[in-house]
Parts: structure tokens; C-alpha cells; sequence
């Protein structure tokens, strides 16, 4: 069984038909690949880094001319072949003599001493999340319910190890973080889904070429196999945080990281595969795994991950999964780098290597992009919840960027503001306020409650489905602001139509919902005093941005 010859992955072809290919098959000219078929969300995050980590171990391009001409049309499936297979050893499942992918190196005594004393655990472990015996045992299991899965493919098993390996999901006590730490944020582009694209074009967009890989930390000189693949070699283990850090390894160890230490057990079957429901004669219901793995310390920057930095002598830091949830309040900080410092460049925000080289080296490209945004929100080693989104991409002159940055961080101050007042007014209106010695009411006590209970709570459908609304008008506004460029003055006509769309969406939505407990528990006063205080916060009087867009209108008429 190997992830590289075996036809394995699942795929919809251009006129529709699934399919289950190998993974140099994306490159079949014929009927081609246009997108995968993974089981679940998370799979098709992870089946898209494997095969974006494939093609820049394997085939990355020289220089930007060469990464145009295989834009332009597709290698031959036999020679993406022919270079995958360079390295298949790697990718082998059950290896019982040497290695497995993603596996522990059966190299030592110890080793095999260590296994020999760990528990079997259940394979649902690896699926969107390890467990620990205390959450397993309390049933605190969020995004994963214990029962649900308890047969799978070896592939799928694979790509579940290689999925948490990457994301680091599995992080208690001397269980290692991950090389990004604990559920990062991964942002890809992507062909805008208005027009028809092959998968090698959706990952190609996404690979850097050799005279850029320079920019990613590692040691390049570290020609050997077992630096880029860490379970060639024997095993770094971390019992007193024996780190790792980038000079220990080549740059392209950031797609095939292996913090974990872990050991499938493959075994004959006649069975179906509980996550795809499919007739397996090999499968995998139970892992090993002990602590101490490999200890990846400050310096890593992985390409396909945005991060941020507190200060100009600090590590940059991997952005959480839980920031794609936030879909295009991200906007300016995915898509562009920020300073906190312009004059000394001292960096708040980097986006991702392989955004920044998207923008800087494939500007020339005649297509319509958008950024895949998708994550965890996890704590620790329990995984809550899932988030992905797409927002747009544009390539713009960097004089102008600037001037962008500035007029979408208004159009999103806006935003926000008018968020919290909606979820305030629905509150104000939905419950009982207290009141103090003085009579003066407030709503402190439901605001309190409700951020305890974070994600989770039932409020928050209110934010979710606000941002979701303002998607579409938000590209609009970018668009209208591109054109605008540099002009002097805020551009109060966009800003304009931005606010309307809020407002409108606003009100309706207050009207939808205001009334929607029993009549009998309704206070009809305190639900028009909260549909006024909503007016009041989308028609302010007081001196400001808002009022100044709400007022251009007047302005204009003024001056006609």
C-alpha cells in the first residue's frame, strides 16, 4: 500500500463522473481532474496540502518562466509520474522492517520498547482531533463523538495522521505542537468558481518557484532525503524539549512535519470504510502513540500559513484556524502585509509566503482568483469546531495598496460597530434588564453570560449570518475602491452604499426577530425602545464616520 502508486484519492472529472486516481493522475490532459471528493471538509484542506507538498518536493519549478509554461498547459502525466516515484519509499503504509509514512522509525530498541507499552486507542482519535483519556472518559468530545467511526481505510487512516501532523491537533502535556502549533490557519489560492479550472491549476497557483524556496527557513544543504522526510531517519525525540529548529532541517520539512510519534496498526479486513462507506480488505481501527516527539521550536514559517508578530525581535507566530470564521474581516490582513512601524518596517501581519508570492510573481496570469481560507478552532487536543471561506483576491499596483488598506479598515470599522449594536439592540429587546440603585438599566449581565459561553452560544448566529450577508457587497465595495485609488477625500459615495446594505440588513433582521418569543413573555415597550436604540446607532447625530456617510447624501444635494 503507497500513498504515491496506489489509486486512492477520490476526484469529480471534468464531465462530472467521480473517480479514484493516483496522485500523478492530476495531471491526465484528458477528461481532466477538476476537483476532490474528500469525505469530509477538513480531508479536502488535507488532501490539497499533500498534493501541493508533492508537487513542490517533487516538480517545483525553476523560475517564474517555467512555473508559467506548466500553467499554460500540464505536464505529461508520465512525468509527474516519474517524479513522484523518486521518492515513493517515503510513502509507503505498513513497512514493518523500515519506514512508514508519517510513522515512528523502527530504528532502536527503545523505540519498540516504548510502543510496546502504549495502549491501543481507538483510530476516531485521529479524525479531526486526537482525544485524551479525560475527554473521552467526560464526554467533552465536540467535533468528533466518540462511536461514530471505528473502521477506516489505511489511505484515509494515512491522511488522518498526515492531517494531524500538519495541524498539530493533539497538543497535551508532552504531546508535541505541531510546526505551525496548535491548528493553524491555512490560506490557498484559488480560481474564482465563476470559471471552469482543472485541480492542477487550483495547486498550482499555490506552488513557489526554486528561486524563492530561499525565503522559507531551513537549511538547503541538507540534501538528504530524511531532512525533508523526517520518518526516513531515526526519530527525534524532545523528553527535556531537545528542540528543532529550522537549521536542523531543509525548508521543504515544512509540508511533511512529524511532531507526533505514532504507530498505525494495519490489518486484513472484509468490511466497508465507516467514513466513505466503501469495501475495504485492509483497514486500521486502533493507533499507538507515545510522547516526546519532534520539539519544532521559533523560526519555522510555513508557506501555505499567514502569521503575526507582537514585535520586531520576537518569532513570527502561526494565525489560528478559528480566523477563517471571520471570512472577509480578514480581508486586508490575508491578502497584504502590514506594518505596525511603515518607516522601519517592523512587521504586525505576514501573509502567507505562497500569497505574497502569488501577488508578486503571477500577477501576469489572465484569471479571476479568490483565497480559500480553513482551519481549526481547537483547544488544546479537543477540536471544536471547523471553519473555512473564500474572499477575493485583486492585483493592484503597490502605490495603490496603501491607499486600499486605509479605505477597507473604515469600511470595515463601520461593519463592526454596527454588529455590536445590532446584537446589543436584540438583546435590549429579547430580556429584562437590571436596574441600579439609581434607575439606570442595563443589559451587562446577558452580554457577560453570552461571552461565556463563546462559540457555542446561540447569539452568535446573529454575527454569523450579519458577515454573511455583507460578502457579496463587500466584493462590490472592493472593486469601487480599486477604481477610486488615490483620489483625495474619503470616498463617502462607496462608503455610502456600504452602509445602506448594512442598514437594510440590519433593520430586517431586528423585524424578523424580535418578536419571536411567545407573546405572553413580550415586553412590546422595551422592544420598541431597543428598535429605537438601533435607529439611533444606524442614523447617529453624533459627529463621526457614520454620520458623515449617512449625511453625503444631504451634502450632495446641498451643493447641486
Amino acid at each position: 500500500m503507497n500513498l504515491i502508486t496506489d489509486r486512492w484519492i477520490p476526484v469529480i472529472r471534468q464531465n462530472g463522473q467521480p473517480d479514484t486516481i493516483a496522485p500523478w493522475q492530476i495531471a491526465e490532459p484528458d477528461n481532466p481532474i477538476v476537483e476532490i471528493n474528500a469525505p469530509r471538509p477538513d480531508f479536502q484542506g488535507a488532501l490539497c496540502q499533500l498534493l501541493i507538498g508533492l508537487l513542490q518536493t517533487c516538480f517545483a519549478p525553476e523560475d517564474e518562466e517555467q512555473w508559467l509554461e506548466y500553467w499554460r498547459e500540464m505536464p505529461e502525466p508520465e512525468e509527474l509520474q516519474a517524479c513522484f516515484e523518486k521518492v515513493v519509499f517515503a510513502f509507503e503504509l505498513d513497512n514493518p522492517d523500515g519506514a512508514s509514512f508519517m510513522q515512528e522509525h523502527p530504528d532502536t530498541v527503545n523505540h519498540v520498547e516504548a510502543f510496546d507499552n502504549a495502549d491501543w486507542l481507538p483510530i476516531e482519535d485521529l479524525i479531526g482531533g486526537a482525544l485524551s483519556d479525560n475527554t473521552r472518559k467526560g464526554n467533552k468530545d465536540l467535533f468528533v463523538k466518540s462511536g461514530q467511526i471505528e473502521l477506516i481505510s489505511t489511505y484515509w487512516a494515512a491522511l488522518a495522521l498526515f492531517n494531524m501532523q500538519i495541524t498539530g491537533v493533539l497538543a497535551w502535556g508532552q504531546h508535541r505542537l505541531g510546526l505551525r502549533g496548535n491548528a493553524p490557519l491555512t490560506t490557498l489560492i484559488m480560481p474564482d468558481e465563476k470559471q471552469q479550472s482543472t485541480l492542477w491549476q487550483k495547486l498550482w497557483l499555490n506552488i513557489i518557484h526554486q528561486e524563492d524556496i530561499d525565503l522559507m527557513p531551513g537549511d538547503i544543504n541538507k540534501h538528504e532525503l530524511s531532512n525533508i522526510f523526517p520518518w526516513l531517519a531515526k526519530t527525534r525525540v524532545s523528553p527535556n524539549k531537545e528542540p528543532t529548529s529550522p537549521s536542523d532541517a531543509h525548508p521543504l520539512q515544512h509540508y511533511w512535519p512529524m511532531p507526533r510519534r505514532i504507530k498505525l496498526k494495519i490489518e486484513t479486513v472484509d468490511s466497508r470504510c465507516d467514513l466513505t462507506g466503501v469495501q475495504i480488505s485492509d483497514g486500521v481501527s486502533h493507533y499507538q502513540r507515545v510522547t516526546d516527539g519532534v520539539y519544532y521550536t521559533n523560526g519555522w514559517v510555513h508557506p501555505l500559513t499567514p502569521y503575526s508578530r507582537a514585535a520586531k525581535d520576537q518569532f513570527p507566530k502561526p494565525v489560528v484556524g478559528k480566523l477563517a470564521g471571520e471570512g472577509f474581516r480578514q480581508w486586508v490582513a490575508l491578502n497584504y502585509d502590514e506594518y505596525a512601524d511603515t518607516e522601519n518596517k517592523k512587521m504586525r501581519w505576514g501573509r502567507a509566503l505562497a500569497v505574497k508570492h502569488f501577488y508578486n510573481e503571477k500577477s501576469n496570469i489572465n484569471i479571476e482568483t479568490k483565497l480559500w481560507c480553513f482551519g481549526y478552532d481547537a483547544n488544546n487536543a479537543n477540536v471544536k469546531c471547523w471553519y473555512e471561506s473564500l474572499m477575493p483576491t485583486f492585483n493592484i499596483s503597490v502605490d495603490d495598496i496603501d491607499a486600499l488598506k486605509s479605505h477597507v479598515s473604515e469600511v470595515l470599522q463601520i461593519a463592526y460597530k454596527l454588529s455590536d449594536e445590532l446584537s446589543y439592540a436584540l438583546i435590549r429587546a429579547w430580556f429584562r434588564p437590571q436596574t441600579d440603585g439609581n434607575g439606570k438599566q442595563s443589559w451587562n449581565h446577558v452580554k457577560s453570560s453570552i461571552n461565556k459561553v463563546g462559540h457555542l452560544s446561540a447569539y452568535k448566529s446573529i454575527e454569523d449570518e450579519y458577515w454573511s450577508q455583507l460578502e457579496l457587497p463587500f466584493s462590490m465595495v472592493i472593486n469601487e475602491l480599486i477604481d477610486y485609488g488615490q483620489k483625495s477625500g474619503k470616498p463617502l459615495h462607496i462608503y455610502k452604499k456600504w452602509l445602506k446594505e448594512i442598514q437594510k440588513h440590519c433593520l430586517k433582521y431586528f423585524d424578523q426577530n424580535a418578536l419571536n418569543e411567545a407573546i405572553e413573555e413580550q415586553d412590546m415597550k422595551r422592544v420598541i425602545e431597543a428598535k429605537n436604540f438601533l435607529l439611533g446607532a444606524l442614523y447617529p447625530n453624533k459627529k463621526g464616520l457614520l454620520k458623515d456617510v449617512n449625511d453625503f447624501n444631504k451634502q450632495k444635494g446641498r451643493n447641486s
